[in-house]
C-alpha cells in the first residue's frame, strides 16, 4: 500500500471505532454524524482488505487484524497531536474544564478532602467528580479518557498499555467502637478468635487477599456481616461489638465520622499498595501530568526512594514496589 493513495483522515475515525466500538460513539466523539462515520468505516475496510470489525449485540468488536494496529495507531496519532499539532501549555489557573478520578467509596473520604483543598486554590475552574467503576470497564474508560486517573488499590489493573505510579503502602488495623465491652487498647490473638466480624467485601478490592493470609496463619474469622460500601462502618460499629480489619489509612479516615478505637490486630498481612494508573495515550497530556503531579505531592510516600518514584507501565510493574 502506498502512503500516498492513503486518506489519513481514516485513521482518526479507525482509531475513534477502535476507542468506542460503536459506530454511533465515533460519530459522536468525531463530531461527525453516522452516516458519514459509516462511510469512512467501508472506505477503512476496501483499504485494507479486511473486515476490521464485526457487529454484536453490544455494539461493534475488532477483528484480531485490526486489534494487532491498536497500539501502532495510537502512538502515530499521539505523536502527530503532541509533536506536530502542538497544543497550548496547560494553565491550570485559568483551565475550565472536568477532571474524573475512578476510586471506591472510601478513597472519597480519604483522598478528596486534601485533593479538593488544592484544586479549589490553584486551580478553581476543574470541576471534580469520581466514579467506581467495575474492573472490566476501567480500563477502557482510562483509555477512551472517560477517567483521568484510577486512584486506589487495583492489583488486577495491568497491562502494556497503562502506566502507574506508587504513592503509598499501608497494614491493616481492626476497628471496633471505643466503648467496646471487651477489647481495649490491645486485641489479643483469642479475642479475634472469639470475636464477630464484619467484612466490607467490594468485588475485585482490598480484603480479597487478606483472607487467605488468615488462613495461612492459622486465623479463621466468625465472620456475621458482609458489606460492599465502607461508609456503613461507623453506623454498624455504633450499634455493636463487630470487629472490622481494614487497611491503616481507612480505619484513620472512619474514626473521624464516629467513636471508633483502633486497636493493632494479633496477625501480620502483606502492606497493601496506593497507586495512581493513566493510560499511556495521555503519558504526555498537559492536564493528566499535572494532575497527576497533584496526587503525587499530596499523598506519595516521602520516604520512597527516587528510583520508585518514577512512572513505569503496569506491565512492568506489577511487583509492588
Amino acid at each position: 500500500m502506498d502512503i500516498a493513495d492513503v486518506d489519513l483522515n481514516l485513521l482518526v475515525v479507525f482509531d475513534a471505532l477502535l476507542r468506542n466500538r460503536s459506530v454511533s460513539g465515533a460519530a459522536r466523539a468525531l463530531k461527525m454524524s453516522q452516516p458519514a462515520t459509516s462511510f469512512a468505516l467501508n472506505r477503512l475496510r476496501k483499504m485494507f482488505g479486511e473486515p476490521l470489525f464485526v457487529r454484536t449485540s453490544r455494539g461493534i468488536h475488532p477483528t484480531p487484524f485490526a486489534e494487532s494496529l491498536t497500539a501502532p495507531l495510537e502512538a502515530i496519532l499521539d505523536r502527530i497531536r503532541s509533536d506536530l499539532l502542538q497544543q497550548p501549555t496547560f494553565d491550570p489557573a485559568t483551565e475550565r474544564r472536568s477532571v474524573t478520578f475512578n476510586m471506591q467509596d472510601i478513597g472519597e473520604l480519604v483522598f478528596l478532602p486534601r485533593i479538593l483543598g488544592r484544586l479549589n486554590k490553584i486551580a478553581p475552574g476543574l470541576q471534580l467528580r469520581t466514579v467506581n467503576l467495575p474492573a472490566p470497564l476501567l480500563e477502557p474508560a482510562l483509555r477512551s479518557g472517560e477517567v483521568d486517573i484510577a486512584l486506589g488499590h487495583f492489583p488486577d489493573l495491568a497491562g502494556a498499555a497503562l502506566f502507574q505510579q506508587r504513592l503509598f503502602s499501608h497494614s491493616f488495623v481492626c476497628i471496633v467502637r471505643a466503648d467496646h465491652p471487651t477489647i481495649k487498647d490491645e486485641m489479643t490473638r483469642r479475642q479475634f478468635l472469639d470475636g464477630l466480624h464484619a467484612v466490607v467485601h467490594p468485588a475485585g478490592h482490598m480484603n480479597d487477599s487478606l483472607e487467605a493470609e488468615l488462613q495461612a496463619q492459622g486465623l479463621t474469622r466468625k465472620v456475621s456481616v458482609r458489606i460492599e460500601h465502607f461508609l456503613a462502618v461507623p453506623t454498624i460499629l455504633s450499634q455493636s461489638n463487630l470487629i472490622f480489619t481494614v487497611p491503616y489509612a481507612i480505619g484513620e479516615g472512619l474514626a473521624k465520622l464516629a467513636d471508633i478505637k483502633l486497636v493493632k490486630p494479633p496477625f501480620k498481612a502483606k502492606p497493601r499498595i496506593i497507586r495512581q494508573h493513566w493510560h499511556s495515550r495521555f503519558q504526555h497530556d498537559g492536564a493528566n501530568r499535572w494532575l497527576r503531579s497533584v496526587v503525587a505531592e499530596l499523598f506519595m510516600d516521602k520516604t520512597t526512594t527516587a528510583g520508585r518514584r518514577s512512572s513505569r507501565p503496569a506491565s512492568a510493574a506489577r511487583r509492588p514496589t
